[in-house]
């Protein structure tokens, strides 16, 4: 049976304000897809909608073909995890996970069962009776998880759930959340703002922007083929430097530098544009006396460097624009301020996109 969850046309008008318009989406049976944008695009309500906490203004909602438009959240067999994540501080860890099979009338020894299950699960069983107010929050965070999954929901829920961890711990979560959604293979839906994580958790991103769908696709799809500057500003880092069409595969930056593109656009000569080269893909070396066969380099001085442990972020001041480059000291060594280098932008990693931020 097709298990997936399907959206069709689906809008949310809160007065005059349209907050969803017309998002038309297949959740895969089994996989992780994260709703991703900034404050205010509509992902947490749409989340809502999907599991009955909201009733769409129009549109439709289905699973394994059947309606759930109307039906209300209760009956909607969906766990959740909010972002506060709404535990019971006066209940113990085993009551906190056993309170919606309470609710559902399950037998002492079943709750008992599935309780010991769970907590072994998110490996707990020590913590069984300790009261919530005395766990970590990382702890609090595999509580509030064991919880939603108490009833074997057919779907999980989680709506920015580590925005409030520390970075060290939320990373760990990140990691453990993700393994046990494919140890289980349950179908979870989890909103963020967070570009890192999103990468990091999903089979599946969702980019939203002003209410509508940006572009749905796999991690490297999204971040490696962004579909319009949008998307491209908000994944990752990413250069984007306004040009000129040049002919059919090149185009002028603002400093007179010509470079050749491999992902051609139909542009007519001299139409503006913006090109898009993420920081590893731009090769740094000393700069050597100018060498009029050399293709793809723009001469610059570096203004700035930022160690970030693995990389450096190397912020490069060019003619009439400025480029970020990550580099290592033993790919170019002795790196410092005021260095005159060249950088190159390989043909295949540069992408275009027509000049302003709209959706395509």
């Amino acid at each position: 049976m097709n298990n997936d969850l399907v959206i069709e046309g689906l809008c949310k008008r809160f007065g005059a304000v349209d907050v969803v318009r017309h998002v038309d989406l297949t959740v895969p049976d089994g996989k992780l897809v994260c709703f991703l944008g900034p404050s205010g695009c509509g992902k947490t309500t749409l989340l809502r909608m999907i599991s009955g906490l909201e009733i769409p203004t129009s549109g439709r909602i289905s699973m394994a073909g059947a309606d759930l438009t109307d039906v209300p959240a209760n009956k909607r067999d969906f766990g959740m995890v909010f972002q506060s994540l709404a535990l019971f501080p006066h209940m113990s860890v085993a009551g906190n996970v056993a309170y919606p099979l309470r609710l559902r009338g399950t037998g002492k020894s079943k709750q008992a069962q599935r309780v010991s299950d769970l907590l072994q699960l998110i490996q707990l069983p020590h913590m069984a009776q300790s009261p919530v107010s005395k766990l970590s929050g990382g702890q609090r965070q595999r509580v509030a998880i064991a919880r939603a999954l108490a009833s074997d929901p057919k779907m999980l829920l989680l709506d920015e759930p580590l925005s409030a961890l520390d970075a060290k711990l939320r990373e760990a979560m990140q990691v453990e959340i993700r393994l046990l959604q494919q140890r289980l293979g349950i179908t979870t839906i989890m909103v963020t703002h967070d570009q890192r994580e999103a990468m990091t958790m999903a089979d599946v991103i969702v980019v939203m922007h002003q209410g509508r769908i940006a572009q749905i696709g796999s991690p490297l799809e999204v971040y490696r083929n962004p579909v319009n500057e949008f998307v491209a500003d908000f994944i990752g880092l990413g250069n984007i430097i306004s040009a000129v069409a040049d002919g059919e595969n090149s185009v002028r930056l603002a400093g007179g530098q010509r470079i050749g593109i491999d992902h051609s656009r139909k542009l007519a000569t001299d139409q503006s544009c913006r090109l898009l080269i993420r920081p590893e893909d731009v090769c740094l070396s000393p700069a050597l006396p100018p060498d009029p066969a050399a293709a793809n380099s723009v001469a610059g001085e570096i203004q700035f460097i930022r160690d970030v442990g693995s990389s450096l972020e190397v912020t490069i001041a060019c003619s009439g624009f400025s480029l970020t480059a990550a580099t290592t000291p033993r790919e170019v060594p002795d790196l410092h301020v005021g260095m005159s280098v060249a950088a190159r932008l390989p043909a295949h990693a540069c992408r275009l996109f027509d000049a302003g931020p709209g959706l395509q």
